[in-house]
Order: structure tokens, then C-alpha cells, then sequence
């Protein structure tokens, strides 16, 4: 398997000292059970070249597997032409994109028409019109698209489903989130372009998902509430937070669940997780809490501080034989997706079977629209906004 990689950030190489390096040890730990037999990174600057170098020795070493990684930087600013170029130079069986939000519609669109099974770092997008226009190039081409919503694989949301299905709360009324990260994420990791994406469309973007992962329910009408003050401070021309009430329908009555989505990243860095995130689903029977940033594990190390840790999202552990493996669900995610590639080249699975159970564009289209319509509300607070344009 042939893998092109869009983006060599820290989701990608984990640079910085910003962690793992979720795609690329993907790769190598997906490589060390099934064949992969080449990863081309592929970024903007040619300062990447030594990073994704560095990034991809360190995981060899740790996995003891060599693996072929190349980088090349992207020579203009036009990415859909550049990234048509690269399919027509070389055929990849498969493309992750893991670039800035913005930049996402461009290098899909040409992935698509190139027949290129494509995985995509949320959101997919950043406007609907872009999700709708890309659903038709993969509808045209018959070509397999998804959106890497690892909590989709998180074992306690799997849990929290499994109730729900069950009916243990009875029927879902309300469900609320609280998500937040560190303030440098848009101070230094996001700085150059965090004026070209929100708290909400890049992070409460999983739990809009999720819920709709969680309840099958679709969402209908929007109001959203930004406050400021502490990024501006810094120059920079963002929401401190973003507040969002979304209301959905769906069950066998028309049932209508309200959501409301806290997000912020301006927690200070002496936090304890670089994520603080928790939600509640209450219903007519129960209610389900989940705190996913105190996943029971609490590190006080002198040169650490304090720190919760979750090991369950990604991380190197020991396997039964006391050697390092890259485990976790942000692994499964990218897993399943290679998986599903192979087994749709094989032809063990079809592009119908796929729809119903993975995070697809068509499925993905749905939060790209509460995108779209909390970013139209954020304009006018007090006014709410339909949410319009569902795929069917």
C-alpha cells in the first residue's frame, strides 16, 4: 500500500514536543501487520523535510520496523493542481489530508476526481457548500471518503451508545459539553492561520459528531454566543470562547433534544491535560456522564508536574511480550480506514456497506453544516439559524 499524507504538523509527526505523532506511528504500527510499502509526506515548507525525517527514525526505532517515508514540499499555493499533479506522477492507494481547516476542500476535490480513497483530519470542511460539492466528485467517482472522528472509537462512547440503544436512560432530552485546551494552541501551534478557523469548527466539531454518531438524530435549528477579549489582547483575531445551543430532531416521534456545546482554548498551560472534555446526556429514565479528561490516571512527576493522563486515545505501550506498541483509538480510527481500503480494493466490502457504520463524507456533512450554521449565528447572536442543506 502506497500512502500519501497532506500536512506535517504535530497530528502527523507529533514536532515540538507536542506528543506521538498520531498518523505517521499509524502507519508504521499498521505497517508492522500488513504491507505498506511506501508514505510520502507532502507540506508546504522545506523546512518539514528534517522533522518528518526525525519523527519517522524515532518511530522505527521505538516499533523496530523500517519503513519507507519520504518528503516533498509543495512548490506553489495552488493545492488542488499540486496535488493533481502528485496522483498523476505516482498512484497512491490511499491519502490522509491533516492540514489547516481552510485548506481542506482543494486537495479532496482532486483526490476525488483522481479516484483516491481519502481519510481527512476534522472537520472536513469548512463550509457546506465545499462538503456538497465534494459529495458529488464522489458520487461521480465512485471513490470511498471518511473523516478521522476518532471518538467514534472511543470504548467509553462505544459504551455510552450501547446504553442509549438499550433505552437505560429512557428517551435522550438534553445532552451538554464542555470542552477546552491549552491556550497555546492558537498563541503558537495555530498561530498563523487561527484567524481562518474558531474553537467551535476546530474542536467542538467532535462532539457535534459524536452526538450524531450517539443519537441518530438530525440537527435542525442553531443559536451561537462568542466572547473575547484574551487572544485579541494577543493580536490575534479569534473567539476566546464559543457557545452554542443546537437543537436536534429524530426517534420514531420527531423527538426534539437540545445540545449545548462550552468550548474555549484559552486554558492556562499549567492545566492538566492539554484537553478538558466531558459531556452528559440526560433522559426521561437516567442520565449518562462521561469526564474524558480524567481517564483515572493522575502522573505528579517533579519535572512534569501534574498531569492527567489519557492512554487510551494514543501512546506507545508494552504488548504481552514487553515491546513498545502504538495502541489506542486514534489508532483504530486510521486502522479502520486503511483497513477498509484494502478490503474495497479486494472487494470484501462495498461503498454501501460502509455508509451506515463509518464516519463518511455524506455522515461527516452533517457537522460541516452546524458548522457552517454556527458560524452564520456567531455574526448575529440572539437570532437562531437553520440548519440547512443535509445530505440525504
Amino acid at each position: 500500500m502506497r500512502v500519501l499524507v497532506l500536512g506535517a504538523g504535530m497530528y502527523v509527526t507529533g514536532r515540538d514536543g507536542s506528543g506521538n505523532g498520531t498518523i505517521l506511528s499509524a502507519l508504521f504500527q499498521y505497517a508492522r501487520r500488513s504491507p505498506v510499502s511506501q508514505v510520502t509526506v507532502v507540506a508546504r515548507s522545506q523546512d518539514n523535510g528534517p522533522k518528518v525525517a526525525e519523527a519517522a527514525e524515532r518511530m522505527a526505532r521505538l516499533l523496530r520496523i523500517r519503513l519507507a517515508v519520504s518528503y516533498q514540499p509543495i512548490r506553489g499555493t495552488d493545492l488542488e493542481g499540486e496535488t493533481a499533479g502528485l496522483c498523476e506522477a505516482g498512484r497512491y492507494d490511499c491519502a490522509i489530508v491533516s492540514l489547516p481547516d481552510h485548506l481542506h476542500a482543494p486537495p479532496i476535490r482532486a483526490l476525488m476526481r483522481a479516484g483516491v480513497p481519502t481519510l481527512v483530519a476534522k472537520p472536513f470542511t469548512s463550509t457546506l457548500r465545499d462538503a456538497l460539492g465534494i459529495l458529488d466528485l464522489q458520487r461521480e467517482t465512485a471513490t470511498y471518503g471518511a473523516v478521522e472522528f476518532h471518538k467514534r472509537f472511543d470504548e467509553s462512547n462505544l459504551y455510552a451508545k450501547k446504553a442509549l440503544e438499550e433505552g437505560l436512560i429512557g428517551r435522550p432530552l438534553y445532552m451538554s459539553v464542555d470542552y477546552s485546551q491549552r491556550i497555546s494552541i492558537p498563541t503558537q501551534v495555530f498561530r498563523d492561520w487561527v484567524s481562518r478557523t474558531n474553537i467551535f469548527q476546530y474542536l467542538g466539531v467532535h462532539y457535534v459528531d459524536l452526538a450524531y454518531f450517539l443519537l441518530g438524530y438530525r440537527p435542525t435549528m442553531v443559536s451561537a454566543y462568542g466572547t473575547s477579549g484574551v487572544l485579541r489582547a494577543q493580536g490575534i483575531d479569534a473567539f476566546d470562547s464559543i457557545h452554542v445551543i443546537l437543537e436536534w430532531e429524530g426517534g420514531t416521534n420527531a423527538e426534539r433534544l437540545i445540545s449545548q456545546f462550552n468550548t474555549n482554548w484559552i486554558d492556562p498551560e499549567c492545566t492538566s491535560a492539554m484537553s478538558d472534555q466531558r459531556f452528559k446526556i440526560v433522559g426521561t429514565a437516567g442520565r449518562l456522564e462521561l469526564d474524558q479528561r480524567n481517564r483515572g490516571i493522575e502522573l505528579v512527576s517533579a519535572s512534569s508536574g501534574i498531569r492527567h493522563v489519557n492512554p487510551y486515545f494514543s501512546e506507545y505501550l508494552p504488548d504481552a511480550d514487553g515491546n513498545p506498541e502504538f495502541q489506542g483509538y486514534g489508532y483504530r480510527s486510521i486502522a479502520c480506514f486503511l483497513n477498509d481500503v484494502a478490503n474495497l480494493r479486494d472487494g470484501t466490502v462495498t461503498l454501501e456497506a460502509l455508509e451506515r457504520n463509518r464516519p463518511t463524507f455524506r455522515q461527516a456533512a452533517v457537522s460541516t453544516a452546524v458548522i457552517d450554521a454556527v458560524n452564520s449565528a456567531l455574526a448575529s447572536p440572539h437570532e437562531w439559524r437553520r440548519v440547512d442543506g443535509l445530505p440525504g
